[in-house]
Parts: C-alpha cells; structure tokens; sequence
C-alpha cells in the first residue's frame, strides 16, 4: 500500500499505520509494540548522582588557614552523603564527578597593604595544588570566585574546600560546592 508521498506501509508489523517505510529502507520493527535491545539486554538505567552544600547567606565568614570552608546547609543531593559537621561531600560511587566550588569574597585593605585567601579542593584531605582558587589585591574589593573541574572520584573519596593561605581583612560568604557525577 503506498501513500501520496511515497511511503510504503510495512509487511512486518501487518500494514500498521505507524510503520512507513521509505521505498529503499524499512523500519525494523514496530514503534507499537515491544521494543527489545539489540544486544537481548536492558538499557542501564542511570539514577542521578548529585550533592550540595553552601553556608549561609550573607554571613561573612574570617577564613582561618588550614581549616575547611565552612558550609552550613545541605543542599539537594542523591548517591552522595553530604554533611555540615566536617564540612564534605562523600561520594557513594566511583565515576568522573564535576566539582564547582563558589564564594563571594570581602577584601577591606587599608591603603599599601595586601590581602590574598587561597581556596584548594582536597580529596581524602588531600590537597590538589592544580585546583584551587586565588585571589590577591592591594585594594579594597569584592568579588565572586568560582571554578569547576572534573575528577575521577572513587566510592567514599570525601571532597572538602580547604583555605590554604589567608592574610589582611578577608571574609567570604555564599559559598557553594556541588558535586555531580557525569559519567
């Protein structure tokens, strides 16, 4: 049976309406009925993979040197533990993550002197010297500071946002991290 435009309706599903074949290609099976992968197995299904914390808003917060970030509210997650008395993200299963780390900062800086913060991901309470954020100026400021890196993350790698380095009148405050499997 053909229609005006050409279309042929296919012999393996008897002619149903759904089913139009091209006149050199035909559909390999029925888009009503069953549908069975190729390979005899099911697509995996993928259970999102997600955690967040932030501190509170409009909290500025003194950064001390070798402590963590201090976040005080758990955020949205799934497949990940996080948690505001130590400050991390658990992740409960292996894969690449991508890790945001944000935070509006305060500098107040008398004249000629400077201030800097530096903020570090560690994993397992491990520093990673190639992501961190740093921020140095002579002069008053305020600004935001944000990164976001990929890693691969095994089950129970613990991510945390270590301030390595602080000096002069330095706040910050609505700091996020979020920690979202992608692969």
């Amino acid at each position: 049976m053909s229609n005006n435009r050409g279309f042929k309706s296919c012999k393996d599903c008897e002619g149903c309406a759904h089913c139009k074949c091209l006149s050199r290609f035909r559909v390999s099976s029925c888009p009503k009925g069953p549908t069975v992968p190729q390979n005899g197995l099911e697509p995996p299904v993928l259970i999102p993979v997600y955690g967040s914390l932030s501190s509170a808003l409009f909290s500025g917060i003194q950064p001390v040197i070798n402590t963590n970030v201090d976040f005080s509210v758990i955020g949205p997650f799934s497949g990940t533990t996080p948690n505001i008395t130590d400050d991390s993200i658990t992740v409960n299963s292996q894969g690449i993550y991508t890790l945001s780390f944000s935070t509006d900062i305060a500098i107040n800086n008398p004249e000629g002197l400077s201030s800097s913060v530096v903020f570090i991901i560690t994993k397992n309470g491990i520093p990673n010297f190639t992501i961190q954020l740093v921020y140095a100026t002579r002069i008053s400021a305020a600004d935001t500071l944000s990164r976001t890196d990929q890693l691969m993350l095994n089950q129970g790698d613990v991510i945390r946002v270590f301030i390595g380095n602080a000096n002069g009148d330095v706040t910050y405050s609505n700091a996020t991290l979020v920690v979202t499997k992608v692969a």
